[in-house]
């Protein structure tokens, strides 16, 4: 999961450039974290109807990824330097996520009788266990990190590849995305025939395979940059979004010959497409100054704690889990706890927050700021 860095139109990125500010996507973080809480949730109790859409939660990491790469160009400046860059990331998603993984280890571990290897966990507070094809190693700690894995990835090629992206035209963005999509199918129909142990891994939680939502980001944000605009009103960009995911699981199945299979594959592209869409559109509200309750006060905080919760929610849940059990029933009662573990994630989280990751991510961005001397304030010697 990312956690991107939104700028305002008073607030600075490093080279003093001003960037228009997007509230919007802060908002739009809070559904996709919430998204994850609910796919999550369908372990402790199932609700009626929404029991068989239990995937489309595991998609908000989607979402994320597609934002990251979006929000990451948006805010790239020219006299912006890579280790810079590196140590806000750094700053950002790394403090949280050792204090949640400890927070985990109890919960995922002696709760569970699940014996503790430390190999796997200290590979994941490096952020490098989504790379090993094993779910004991890229589950370890907290098993919702591994998205952070690809993030570090993300992370760390951005840089490498941001001011060409930005260079070029939007037939060469189009084309260079439609090569993209175009291998991202091709790898999913092969992975067909693959051990399941390696088709899961590749196709869910492999960096390098997980690379192209990024990448599509990159594109949609140089493409606005560029100046183009997409008629895509916010509203109908979400239910197109929510008809895809009725076609996919109720309608694809049951469709003659290879198409459930093509389906399967289309959707590798099709989804962060409509993921982009959606940002593309929230984005566009902003920069035209068009109403957006997105850009609500409540909504915005709720996306500021939205890293928090889709850190600490599995923990929440596996813990209750282990505290009273599942759930046996699918009955809409559920939805009524539903509502109060979302209600005590959102509450974990927003202190998470408050008490710890903000005044710890401000400490070390104000350790950089005190490193880098003024320009005129460099010593005149060698």
């Amino acid at each position: 999961m990312l956690k991107p860095l939104l700028l305002g139109p008073r607030g600075r990125e490093p080279g003093g450039a001003f960037v228009p500010r997007l509230d919007s996507l802060t908002g739009l973080r809070f559904f996709a974290a919430w998204l994850v809480v609910q796919h999550h949730f369908t372990n402790f109790a199932q609700i009626p109807v929404l029991q068989r859409y239990t995937g489309f939660g595991a998609t908000g990491v989607t979402f994320f990824f597609v934002l990251s790469g979006f929000v990451l160009t948006w805010s790239f400046v020219p006299t912006d330097t890579a280790p810079r860059f590196y140590w806000r990331r750094f700053a950002r998603i790394w403090p949280l996520h050792a204090a949640t993984t400890f927070m985990a280890l109890p919960v995922f571990y002696a709760w569970r009788d699940v014996p503790l290897e430390w190999g796997p966990v200290l590979l994941s507070l490096a952020l490098l266990h989504a790379w090993v094809p094993s779910a004991a190693t890229y589950f370890a700690g907290n098993p919702a990190s591994w998205s952070l894995s690809c993030e570090m990835f993300f992370y760390a090629i951005h840089p490498l590849m941001v001011r060409r992206v930005l260079r070029l035209g939007v037939g060469a963005i189009g084309a260079g995305m439609l090569v993209v999509a175009v291998a991202t199918v091709a790898v999913a129909d092969l992975a067909i025939g693959w051990p399941d142990r390696i088709a899961g891994w590749l196709l869910y939680i492999a960096p390098v395979f997980r690379v192209g939502e990024f990448l599509l980001g990159m594109a949609l944000a140089a493409a606005l940059k560029r100046g183009v605009r997409i008629p895509a009103p916010l509203l109908p960009a979400a239910v197109l979004t929510g008809l895809w995911f009725i076609f996919f699981y109720d309608v694809a199945h049951r469709l003659p010959g290879p198409l459930p299979v093509w389906a399967a594959d289309a959707s590798y592209v099709v989804l962060p497409a409509l993921y982009g869409l959606v940002i593309v559109a929230a984005a566009q509200l902003d920069l035209a100054g068009a109403p957006s309750f997105l850009r609500h006060r409540w909504m915005v905080r709720l996306g500021e704690w939205s890293y928090a919760l889709y850190l600490v929610h599995a923990t929440v849940i596996y813990a209750l889990i282990e505290l009273i059990g599942a759930r046996s029933s699918v009955t809409y009662v559920n939805a009524a706890w539903l509502a109060g573990v979302s209600v005590v994630c959102i509450g974990v989280s927003a202190a998470l927050y408050r008490f710890f990751e903000h005044p710890i991510e401000a400490w070390l961005r104000g350790l950089q700021k005190r490193r880098v001397a003024p320009v005129g304030a460099v010593p005149a010697t060698d």
